[in-house]
């Protein structure tokens, strides 16, 4: 027997890494040996406030690649021994919103590691429903350690999309950590004019420069968001809020030029933010403030290719990697936000 690893989370702060037995591929699935996998902000909100789509027990993990194990009958083009990266979400396909070519919003996913076993494990099983849809081959040249983040970028090409970054555009970027970090570099590449990157810790603030960021706000040298404006009179095109709460929400308006847009791209637990909201802002300054959940497979696709251009840049994110075996220690690490940004779990 095959042993396969998995971290299980059975509730609120109650997982452990178990030894279970290598999943068998049916008809139309594909098993898939995990090589590398991310762990997200998603990760451990889930296990330290659960989720709505999460049903436990369940493996956790959600951003995966690695190897063909062995595919089910009746699966065609997936050979095994292929280099694959596989997306987090399987879309039904047949609801209003995937029929309206949105997605994202899909009302029936299957999410791995939120309502099916996910990625951080030796073995994946990708059941018919996401074969082939759900399976993007790894490009030659490609790492799969690298490859592995091709989901989170995916949610920033998405972020992007829908704060309709255009060439020249003036960006703020709320939060410097790995996803305010993939912000920068993929608003560098939808050609943004300047970008300004609000943060708290000046090493993450010096590689966000390194990705691209011109203007750099350690929010411990300027408290007061007068100070930012002060310097930015005119404020900026663009808003992203990697970090949400009442503080970023209520100052991202502030920020915002009239006739821009504020992205709210991270979720929190719920019911747990509020924050005030003046609509004469909106009306007459015409505001836009709207949200950012998921991708659509058409910008996944585009989020691989993106992450074979700037594997180089996307390396840089990673500041640490543990073996499966040591999840817990990738956890405790998660939360000393002085030195940690990107995590990544080998096997």
């Amino acid at each position: 027997m095959s042993v396969n690893r998995s971290v299980v989370v059975y509730g609120i702060n109650n997982f452990r890494v178990e030894k279970r037995e290598r999943p068998e591929p049916g008809f139309g699935e594909v098993l898939v040996k995990i090589e590398y996998s991310g762990l997200c902000p998603s990760d451990i909100k889930i296990i330290r406030h659960g989720g709505r789509l999460v049903r436990y027990p369940v493996v956790l993990g959600h951003e995966m690649a690695g190897i063909v194990e062995e595919v089910g009958e009746g699966v065609k083009g997936i050979e095994v021994g292929e280099r694959v990266n596989v997306a987090a979400d399987i879309y039904c396909g047949t609801c209003k919103y995937c029929r309206a070519g949105r997605e994202n919003l899909c009302e029936r996913p299957l999410t791995f590691g939120y309502n099916i076993d996910g990625g951080h494990a030796d073995y994946l099983l990708v059941p018919r429903e996401g074969v082939p849809k759900a399976i993007f081959k790894v490009p030659d040249g490609l790492s799969l350690e690298v490859a592995s983040m091709t989901e989170p970028v995916a949610c920033v090409v998405h972020s992007m999309n829908a704060g309709k970054v255009s060439p020249g555009d003036s960006v703020a970027i709320v939060g410097e950590g790995p996803m305010g970090l993939l912000h920068v570099l993929l608003a560098k590449i939808y050609g943004a004019g300047s970008i300004a990157v609000l943060g708290l810790v000046d090493k993450k603030l010096k590689l966000a420069e390194e990705l691209g960021a011109e203007k750099l706000y350690n929010r411990n040298n300027y408290p007061n968001i007068e100070d930012i404006l002060r310097e930015n009179p005119d404020g900026f095109d663009k808003v992203f809020l990697t970090v949400v709460n009442k503080t970023t929400l209520e100052e991202s308006l502030r920020l915002v030029k009239k006739g821009g847009r504020v992205v709210i791209f991270a979720g929190v637990p719920a019911n747990s933010v509020s924050f005030s909201l003046d609509p004469n802002i909106v009306h007459y300054d015409e505001v836009s403030l709207v949200g950012s959940s998921s991708y659509l497979y058409v910008e996944y696709a585009k989020a691989l290719k993106f992450v074979s251009m700037y594997q180089r840049e996307l390396s840089k994110i990673i500041s640490h990697r543990f073996n499966i075996d040591e999840f817990e220690k990738a956890v405790a690490t998660w939360d000393d936000k002085e030195n940690s940004v990107k995590i990544i779990l080998t096997r």
